[in-house]
């Protein structure tokens, strides 16, 4: 038989039942709010970089590369054509100023110097026979002056003699012209006697200087010559490390041939490259930032090249430290040229995100999340970017490429 259920059970069933749907929806609250979070977008704030918006100066620039090559580099060449006998240095090798550096065999020039100074000698002889012969005639025709002026002078006499006579009636007119005539005849043979003779000096002296010009020249490739067969043992120009150098024994070298390089490996500068579009942006005086690693060494632009090489101008980097010990011949390195300055403009920290003037979807921070925004980017630096619309200063972005993000709208930062 059943009994009557009494209201103190009744209530004790409905508040289990009450505490049974309490569990419940906290349980599926709960499990909601997991689900939530655990499908929900978020990024980890150590994996990413942040930067804030700031007022201040943006100093506008073109990114090129760049190799660093020592600041001093001397090239020895070869005097002549010739080959190599012996070898004394290897590459790397530090060399003073004065070391051997290899041999040549320059015999055939040996007996070309031979020759050339037995055919100086015979110059040197014909020019002494021809001074001596020249002044021996000059002195004959001299002589010759000097006899007819003397003869002159008696003819002179004899001139005044005829009109003498001629005023006492003692002579005739006729007799004075004969001896005016006479007179005449010999100063103008005596003219031309010493024209020929100042004419004789002058030639005389012209072909002396051309026979002394053609010794000296002849003088002067003997000299070179000698010079040259000293140079069979190629020495070290300068005290410098040698960066190459043909150790090929026996080899052939063409004269004005590379035999060695030697730099000074204690300063350097940097060699640039950048396309010919950006000409224009490259002068001399130019501010440069060169990036080695996570180190920045200021410089300026030196020469430019004038030519451009397919679609390549090349120039010259000054560095302020160029005994940096960063810098190894050869390392390749970022430059980046400043070219105008932008001051009071919104900025932030440049990064791997910016390809350019123009659109970009950022991510704004806002507490624990992270908005996406279109903004507007203008020029750029080395280290700041402009921002012309969509930020304001003191706001936090995202320096990150978050282009795995690009279909998200707001992200959750852990």
């Amino acid at each position: 038989m059943d009994q009557a259920i009494s209201p103190e059970m009744k209530k004790r069933r409905k508040k289990k039942l009450i505490i049974k749907v309490v569990i419940t929806v906290m349980a599926s609250v709960g499990m909601f709010w997991f689900l939530v979070g655990v499908f929900q977008p978020k990024i980890r704030g150590a994996e990413v970089n942040f930067g804030t918006v700031d007022e201040g100066a943006v100093e506008v620039s073109v990114y090129a590369t760049g190799k660093v090559v020592p600041f001093a580099e001397e090239i020895v060449t070869s005097p002549v054509s010739s080959k190599v006998l012996e070898v004394y240095k290897k590459s790397g090798d530090r060399v003073e100023k004065g070391e051997p550096l290899l041999q040549l065999d320059l015999e055939t020039i040996r007996t070309d110097y031979e020759t050339k100074k037995e055919s100086l000698e015979m110059q040197l002889s014909k020019l002494d026979l021809q001074r001596k012969t020249i002044a021996s005639d000059l002195a004959e025709m001299k002589m010759q002056i000097d006899i007819d002026e003397m003869m002159l002078k008696r003819t002179l006499v004899a001139l005044n003699n005829e009109r003498y006579l001629d005023s006492i009636g003692a002579s005739t007119q006729e007799k004075v012209r004969e001896a005016e005539l006479n007179y005449t005849v010999k100063q103008m043979q005596q003219e031309q006697l010493k024209r020929k003779f100042e004419n004789k000096q002058s030639a005389s002296r012209s072909e002396i200087r051309s026979l002394e010009l053609d010794y000296k020249i002849a003088k002067k490739n003997i000299d070179l010559l000698y010079k040259t067969l000293g140079e069979a043992q190629v020495l070290a120009p300068r005290s410098a490390t040698l960066t190459w150098i043909n150790d090929q024994v026996g080899s052939s070298v063409s004269q004005g041939s590379n035999l060695a390089i030697l730099s000074d490996l204690s300063s350097f500068k940097v060699e640039g490259e950048i396309a010919d579009s950006y000409a224009d942006k490259i002068t001399t005086g130019n501010r440069v930032n060169v990036v080695i690693g996570s180190e920045k060494l200021a410089g300026t632009v030196g020469n430019v090249t004038p030519s451009v090489n397919n679609g390549i101008i090349k120039f010259v980097v000054f560095l302020t430290e160029h005994s940096n010990t960063r810098l190894r011949s050869g390392l390749k390195v970022d430059v980046h040229v400043t070219h105008a300055m932008k001051d009071d403009v919104l900025r932030i920290p440049t990064g791997a995100y910016y390809m350019g003037k123009g659109d970009y979807d950022m991510w704004v921070v806002n507490g624990d999340r992270a908005e996406k925004r279109k903004v507007v980017l203008g020029e750029s630096g080395f280290e700041h970017v402009e921002v012309v619309q969509g930020l304001t200063s003191g706001e936090k972005v995202i320096l990150s490429d978050m282009g795995r993000y690009r279909d998200k709208e707001v992200l959750y930062i852990k």
